[in-house]
């Protein structure tokens, strides 16, 4: 999937997420004053539950769903699915439980607090997320390819540390892991791994100062990569067939 492509399906998920988070809450009261049935106490429950409920839900997982996947299509054409493949999917699935919050409650996200509150693997995701809208493939050079060595290393390394942060500080992941594979003794263990895993990665502050600092870092590696870089020199075999044509 190329950058326009991908630019085009990441609006159709934003738009179907907006759509729920803000657009049904005002058909639902819509349809419940032509109805009329607010007059009968009960008679509108069906109509809350239909609209509100599932066809809320549905439109907030599908867009989800446009978003995970359009994003995975885009780093396959990258050829950069084997190690962001993970990272991403753990960035998506730390980010749910505050996208479906902001999904029931959009009023919230103009409140200082949730703001400040917003998961370090969401931010994660937002950052690399607009990398991969900006940038762009030049000829047989993919993105992050040009890139020296030590800034592909920094990237990868702090991604790393985003995803970590996504699994130690998402509250619900020992619950899901727990019902998804039905091993209750896992959610024992996540539920048991994540205050020490919390630790090490605020380097025992309990802030998290550290947390963004990695991602600051993060932010400016992507725009570093961004950048032009030298080419790289030509191998042995293009400089010896370039000397057999002459």
């Amino acid at each position: 999937m190329f950058a326009g492509r991908y630019l085009w399906w990441m609006l159709m998920g934003i738009g179907i997420f907006l759509f729920a988070a803000l657009g049904l809450d005002h058909i639902t009261w819509l349809t419940i004053r032509l109805s009329g049935c607010g007059d009968m106490a009960g008679a509108c429950q069906p109509t809350l539950r239909l609209i509100s409920g599932m066809l809320k839900t549905a439109c907030v997982w599908t867009a989800i769903g446009v978003l995970f996947v359009a994003t995975l299509l885009r780093l396959h054409t990258l050829s950069l699915l084997w190690f962001w493949g993970p990272v991403v999917a753990v960035w998506f699935v730390a980010s749910t439980p505050i996208l479906l919050f902001l999904a029931a409650d959009a009023a919230a996200l103009t409140q200082p607090a949730t703001l400040a509150a917003l998961p370090v693997a969401f931010l994660f995701l937002a950052a690399f997320v607009a990398y991969l809208m900006l940038v762009l493939e030049e000829g047989e050079t993919l993105p992050l390819a040009a890139a020296s060595v030590p800034l592909r290393l920094t990237l990868r390394l702090t991604a790393v540390y985003g995803a970590l942060a996504g699994a130690a500080f998402m509250s619900q992941l020992s619950r899901i892991a727990g019902t998804l594979l039905d091993m209750p003794a896992l959610a024992v263990v996540i539920a048991l791994a994540q205050p020490y895993l919390q630790a090490v990665l605020t380097l025992g502050t309990g802030s998290m100062a550290p947390a963004y600092a990695v991602l600051a870092v993060f932010i400016a590696a992507l725009a570093a990569s961004l950048l032009p870089h030298a080419a790289p020199p030509p191998s042995r075999s293009t400089i010896m067939l370039r000397r057999s044509r002459r």
